[in-house]
């Protein structure tokens, strides 16, 4: 798994468990939805800064959601 799948698993695992809903956690960010989703999916990188900004709308850190000592990198 990359740096891209793995940090979209995260932010679904986490916006989930916070049971937010996609569209919730996208205007809290500042994402548009649509992207929101292919970021979750691992199909689009976010930059930096929105990293950080969906971290913050996550209340966790950006590298909580960084991390790979969680799910183990193939």
């Amino acid at each position: 798994m990359d740096l891209t799948q793995h940090f979209g698993e995260e932010v679904r695992r986490t916006r989930l468990s916070l049971n937010m809903s996609q569209e919730e956690l996208a205007s809290i960010s500042g994402v548009n939805r649509s992207h929101m989703g292919q970021i979750e999916r691992g199909l689009k990188s976010a930059s930096l800064q929105t990293i950080e900004r969906i971290a913050h709308a996550l209340q966790c850190s950006p590298s909580q959601l960084l991390n790979f000592s969680s799910g183990g990198r193939e």
